[in-house]
């Protein structure tokens, strides 16, 4: 599952700095500042600070963000006098914590050459970034960065030797647009690791379908019929406020483009946004204004202003009890396959049903990979070991205690395949889409990925309140895209 984070104006000077010294990231190029800052997403308080040397900011500040709050990573025994690596991740709450702890405690307890210390870092981004250019990253470091981006500025180290000596690695059990995801230029820079799995699935309130007379068989998964549906189970109060959600097009994984997720609104009219071959982007043109103007015609059941509201209201995704879907107050949403597992503690007094989210061409069954990377950083002090625990976090073992502890799954078809899915309803759905899937879509690796994904979040609300037709909207992300991409590459990718 996705944790939204961007990188600032700040994070990409620094990088810049780092760059140009050489003393970090020798191999990256001048990297200008974007010229409009995306904006910052709240992130879970570190629990635990960092531990790198003293002078690294990003040390100090994890520091002062550490809690009173029991850290079950706090517990993790290392053996006395051995080798010890840091291990960063960005994942916050006791759900990832407590899995993390036991992940890490079976890593120590069955090594003997080496020790791993696992650390959660808020804002891992922009403190991954400084440790890099102070030159004292961690030796590892998995999930919620902009994993893109990093590629493009050679801020991590190569892993195809390390992928090409493996014994434990199979390439060929790794979804093929997953590992694409993890390279640049043909060199692969992150391997699918911890979470990993398919990103797309229309989830309904079985309590709304069945008031509605819906069977299972017969699912509004078309633009079409999820319109009408939305329309009917709608309801808005005497006073004007929204008392149930059809759908909100953009909650969970409708709304969420980046960090390891795939952007889903160009997936559904056919678009690819990013071409890889000639580092362009493709955002102007009738695809997107399509997808701009379906977004805009279900907020137009409700009206935006009131839906910003009710979302705001009750908050989005599927983990907390108190959000939308969870609630009861919306009837469906587009999520991931993490979603009947959240489901399963958030609601477990409700019954959910899962189907192909809604394409522009009618019957495709589309899907999609994404997910998280292991990686070692540039300047990592003991890569040899990072890459060690990258494999260890591909084992069946590793994986199923992951699995085990969050419900998240890695990126490994085998292990798929071996999981009891029926210990969340609705889990089947996801699993069976691997193979059943007509289009598999990916991430693409865009080099400028968190300031486009902010400006079109910004445009798509432009065009939600009716200030922006759908057709100048694409003209505008493509205008947006195509200067910012200019104004960091000013020589070209």
């Amino acid at each position: 599952m996705s944790m939204k984070y961007r990188l600032s104006r700040r994070s990409l000077l620094r990088l810049s700095v780092a760059s140009a010294g050489a003393a970090a990231l020798a191999a990256c190029g001048a990297t200008p500042a974007p010229t409009t800052a995306p904006a910052a997403a709240t992130v879970p308080a570190a629990t635990t600070a960092p531990g790198a040397a003293a002078t690294a900011p990003a040390t100090e500040a994890a520091a002062a963000a550490a809690t009173a709050t029991a850290n079950p990573l706090s517990a993790v025994q290392i053996k006395t006098g051995k080798k010890v690596i840091e291990w960063w991740f960005g994942w916050g709450g006791m759900t990832a914590l407590n899995t993390f702890a036991t992940l890490s405690k079976d890593f120590n307890d069955t090594h003997e050459d080496f020790q791993v210390k696992p650390l959660q870092v808020s804002d891992i981004t922009q403190k991954l970034l400084a440790a890099i250019a102070g030159g004292n990253p961690p030796a590892v470091e998995t999930g919620n960065i902009i994993f893109a981006e990093f590629w493009v500025r050679g801020a991590a180290r190569q892993l195809d030797d390390y992928i090409d000596k493996s014994t434990t690695i199979k390439m060929s059990d790794l979804f093929e647009d997953a590992v694409k995801a993890g390279k640049w230029k043909g060199k692969t820079y992150g391997l699918p690791a911890v979470e990993g799995y398919l990103r797309w699935g229309l989830c309904f309130n079985k309590a709304f379908l069945d008031k509605q007379g819906i069977k299972e068989d017969a699912l509004p998964n078309d633009f079409d019929s999820l319109y009408q549906f939305a329309k009917d189970t709608t309801v808005i109060d005497a006073s004007g406020a929204i008392k149930t959600l059809g759908i909100d097009p953009l909650d969970a994984m409708g709304g969420s483009f980046g960090d390891g997720d795939p952007f889903y609104w160009p997936a559904a009219f056919g678009l690819k946004y990013w071409d890889d071959a000639n580092s362009k982007y493709n955002f102007d043109n009738a695809q997107m204004a399509d997808a701009f103007a379906m977004v805009q015609k279900f907020y137009d059941i409700a009206g935006a202003d009131k839906i910003q509201g009710f979302t705001k209201s009750y908050g989005t995704w599927t983990e907390s009890p108190t959000a939308m879907f969870p609630t009861g107050v919306e009837a469906a949403n587009i999520n991931g396959y993490w979603a009947p597992g959240e489901l399963a503690k958030s609601a477990p007094d409700k019954h959910f049903v899962y189907t192909w989210v809604p394409t522009a061409q009618k019957g495709t069954k589309l899907q999609s990979t994404g997910g998280h990377y292991g990686m070692l950083p540039k300047g990592s002090p003991d890569p040899d070991l990072g890459w060690q625990f990258i494999e260890y976090l591909n084992t069946d073992k590793a994986m199923q205690i992951i699995f085990d502890g969050t419900g998240w799954i890695g990126a490994h078809k085998a292990f798929a395949d071996k999981l009891d899915v029926k210990k969340y309803e609705g889990l089947d759905f996801f699993v069976k889409s691997a193979t059943e899937a007509t289009v598999m879509w990916r991430v693409y690796v865009d080099p400028v990925q968190a300031f486009v994904s902010d400006q079109w979040s910004k445009i798509q609300d432009s065009v939600n309140f009716h200030k922006v037709e759908p057709k100048e909207a694409a003209a505008q992300l493509q205008k947006a895209a195509d200067t910012e991409l200019k104004n960091q590459f000013p020589n070209g990718i």
